[in-house]
């Protein structure tokens, strides 16, 4: 896909970065973010746009060749469509309509049950995460999956999570290594990270409670409102989550902290001592739903609390790529075949009443 565009102008409108070299990447530094400022005076000059809106809730966006796919988590009993693509104004449903049709109760071998993510494949194909756990309400047996589509939307492949999911698991994002044949996924639910052999589809948990991948104790404060349900402020575990140059990148979204380890300290054959000893604790970026590796080395992160887009430099800096109301809880990035970056803007915090329609906001140099 054709980056260079975007690195150019980022070369030139933001702190010069050099590409790490595969598998030597230099330690980042520890950097620190006040996550509530003003950062209006640090945003380049980039491109803010509204490409699509919607009615419903979406928080997943993949960028296929010309298409883009979202999906709808089934957070509530008004889901019309669980996974569609862009076709003008309108969401068409992929891989048909059956495939939404599911309701309580029903069989779920060929439909969808509460799907938070999507995620571009090879060769034009679409990954789905189904997390089988409609409105958090625990996950139903047999019903967390991993799906493979071509873009015809024929199935091509199928990988149940069984027993790797524990009652309350809430898989949210996920990541690939092709040449490993790996794939690695978040459980913001229970708190850890899947990581499944796509070759094999054998699966097994890393990292089970570890702190780093737990909510950690703070309030989300947007647009001078703190996030709470009720008076509480929600605790979720492990979410955004960033694969790049050997390194996978992760973070709570109930929590401040950016975290890195070695996917070679996540195969089956080590141990967890192995692997809490390999974490890294990069950076304070404020609360993060979303994360994706750039062109350059950098990880891209949503700002929840700044309604904006950062990047995560490899010196150790961090800059602000965009900032804008519209940017209303930034969930999930896709890079698009042109090197632009989408983003979801999914206005949880808004709750059952949003300001504004929910959008997919393209940010491109000016």
């Amino acid at each position: 896909m054709n980056h260079i565009k975007w690195t150019l102008a980022l070369s030139l409108l933001l702190t010069a970065c050099s590409t790490p070299s595969k598998q030597t990447d230099e330690a980042p530094k520890e950097a620190s973010v006040n996550a509530t400022e003003d950062d209006t005076s640090q945003t380049p000059a980039m491109k803010v746009k509204v490409i699509a809106e919607s009615k419903n809730q979406w928080t997943g966006v993949a960028a296929v060749g010309a298409r883009v796919y979202v999906n709808f988590p089934r957070w509530s009993d008004n889901v019309p469509i669980s996974v569609g693509y862009l076709d003008g104004e309108e969401v068409l449903p992929f891989p048909d309509a059956s495939w939404q049709t599911w309701q309580p109760g029903e069989d779920f071998s060929q439909k969808f049950v509460a799907v938070q993510s999507v995620v571009p494949g090879p060769a034009g194909n679409v990954w789905v995460l189904d997390t089988g756990n409609p409105g958090f309400q625990g996950v139903i047996e047999g019903a967390a999956r991993l799906f493979l589509f071509d873009a015809e939307g024929n199935k091509l492949d199928e990988i149940p999570f069984g027993d790797s999911t524990k009652p309350n698991s809430y898989t949210n994002d996920i990541r690939f290594d092709l040449e490993k044949k790996r794939a690695y996924v978040t459980d913001s639910g229970a708190g850890g990270l899947f990581v499944i052999d796509l070759e094999t589809k054998a699966i097994h948990r890393a990292l089970d409670g570890h702190p780093s991948v737990m909510a950690e104790d703070i309030t989300i404060t947007i647009d001078g409102t703190p996030w709470l349900r009720g008076d509480k402020s929600p605790r979720i575990h492990a979410d955004g989550i960033a694969l790049h140059d050997g390194w996978l990148y992760y973070q709570a979204l109930t929590g401040r902290t950016l975290y890195r380890i070695p996917t070679e300290a996540l195969e089956a054959s080590k141990d967890e001592a192995a692997r809490t000893s390999a974490i890294e604790t990069i950076a304070e970026v404020g609360p993060s739903d979303g994360l994706i590796a750039g062109p350059d080395g950098s990880i891209y992160l949503s700002s929840l609390e700044s309604n904006a887009v950062r990047a995560y430099r490899p010196d150790g800096t961090i800059d602000v790529i965009a900032q804008d109301a519209s940017i209303a809880w930034p969930d999930s990035f896709t890079w698009t075949a042109e090197g632009n970056l989408l983003v979801t803007a999914s206005r949880i915090h808004q709750g059952s009443n949003p300001k504004g329609p929910y959008s997919i906001i393209e940010i491109a140099p000016e």
